[in-house]
């Protein structure tokens, strides 16, 4: 298995959620570790697990992408899982080419926030889709320009609105730089700014602080000592 996602649950034990090589598997753990109960989900292809969050039914949302359900060749999936891992619905969103989720995140209003990237709408940008609970699309965003442009981490502010982090080719100073932007309620760019300087720098997750501001980590090659190193801002 590839774990790309660890939370710990209301019960102090931990849901985890990656994949075999071929299917999302999820695993609810003890607070020591001890497997309480594991699901595999999937099809015939592909299909990975990118973010878990424990929602406020007690229940699992989950993100990734898939190559066994939707229209292309990988779409979002989205599924909502009970509290011991069954299915109370799925969704793919996407069209006939690459599109791809990172990050999920319930939200205020009891849906939820979606940022990962589409090859079938535009050129490799950044896509943000909103959520009812039942996985209808409220509304969605593209962000990006000409190059690839990527989004690995979302999350609802004390405003009501979004922090998107990832990287861009389109904007900066050049080569590979890290793209934060500031979202409202409806996705509407209030901010962004670009981190880097011309080599390869990409953020993977954002977090706001309890001053308001935000925490970001990702990896860099325009800083540091070596090839790469890790860069906190």
């Amino acid at each position: 298995m590839l774990e790309f996602a660890l939370q710990q649950t209301s019960d102090g034990g931990y849901i985890v959620a990656g994949y075999t090589g071929e299917y999302i598997w999820v695993l609810k753990l003890s607070s020591d570790g001890d497997i309480e109960w594991q699901r595999t989900y999937g099809g015939r292809d592909s299909d990975v697990a990118n973010s878990i969050q424990q929602t406020s039914d007690g229940g699992y949302i989950v993100a990734g992408y898939t190559a066994s359900f939707g229209a292309g060749h990988y779409d979002i999936w989205v599924l909502k899982l009970s509290s011991d891992g069954d299915i109370e619905w799925q969704r793919t969103y996407g069209g006939r080419d690459s599109d791809r989720s990172y990050s999920i995140q319930q939200t205020s209003d009891g849906g939820y926030i979606v940022a990962g990237y589409t090859d079938s709408f535009g050129a490799r940008n950044i896509w943000v889709l909103k959520l009812s609970s039942d996985g209808d699309i409220e509304w969605q965003r593209i962000y990006g320009g000409r190059d690839s442009d990527k989004s690995y981490s979302i999350q609802q502010t004390s405003d009501g609105g979004y922090i998107v982090a990832g990287d861009t080719d389109s904007f900066g100073r050049g080569g590979n730089n890290i793209w934060v932007l500031k979202l409202s309620s409806d996705g509407d760019i209030e901010w962004q700014r670009t981190y880097g300087d011309g080599s390869f720098d990409i953020a993977y997750s954002i977090k706001q602080t309890s001053d308001g501001g935000y925490i970001v980590a990702g990896r860099t090659s325009s800083f540091g000592a070596g090839h790469y190193d890790i860069w906190v801002l």
